[in-house]
């Protein structure tokens, strides 16, 4: 079975986007995803907007949970977590706390991995795989992160300003794979309209 790696960061909602769309392809192209953690407080560092520092926190603290869950081999539940998280937070609009993430653990059966949430010993690895996208993709990019198969390097994004609708995820799947396999593809970008 194909394998396409996925980074994000839970806490964001272009990442969110992005998942919702890789999902929906994988069930029409037949390859797994391998969800992988971007931590946006490892990227932004000292330099992180103190407004965003709480909800960047919680959310490097929910990567925790699902490296904890990828170190046990249980990757289905990964994925069904990041699922739960992104849900509550981008569909319904909660807060980005830990309750959110410990909920979220509740709901899909993963309360057993919740420990993490504030167990360091994970940060090291976390900071690894934030460093190992911006490798694949960069420089100066952010969350998401894809790198596919065949591929020289990962890409940023795609960015969606909408989940796209179901009925044209594998074809948008085979455009972007196209580009990303092409040697020397650099990049494609749209200004946000104002």
């Amino acid at each position: 079975m194909t394998l396409v790696k996925f980074w994000s960061d839970p806490a964001c909602f272009w990442s969110w986007r992005t998942g919702r769309w890789l999902v929906a392809a994988a069930e029409q192209r037949t390859f797994d995803i391998d969800w992988r953690p971007f931590s946006l407080k490892v990227l932004y560092g000292a330099e992180m907007n103190p407004d965003w520092a709480a909800m960047l926190g919680a959310s490097h603290a929910a990567l925790r949970v699902g490296e904890a869950l990828r170190d046990a081999g249980r990757p289905a539940d990964a994925a069904d977590f990041y699922t739960a998280v992104g849900t509550a937070a981008h569909d319904n609009g909660e807060g980005f706390t830990e309750d959110l993430v410990r909920q979220a653990s509740k709901s899909t059966g993963v309360e057993d991995a919740f420990d993490a949430f504030h167990d360091p010993r994970w940060d090291a690895q976390i900071e690894a795989e934030t460093h190992a996208a911006i490798a694949s993709a960069g420089p100066d990019v952010g969350s998401p992160v894809i790198e596919f198969p065949d591929a020289p390097r990962g890409i940023h994004g795609p960015v969606f300003e909408t989940i796209p609708p179901t009925g044209n995820a594998g074809e948008l799947y085979d455009a972007i794979t196209t580009l990303a396999k092409t040697p020397y593809f650099y990049e494609v970008k749209r200004g946000r309209p104002s």
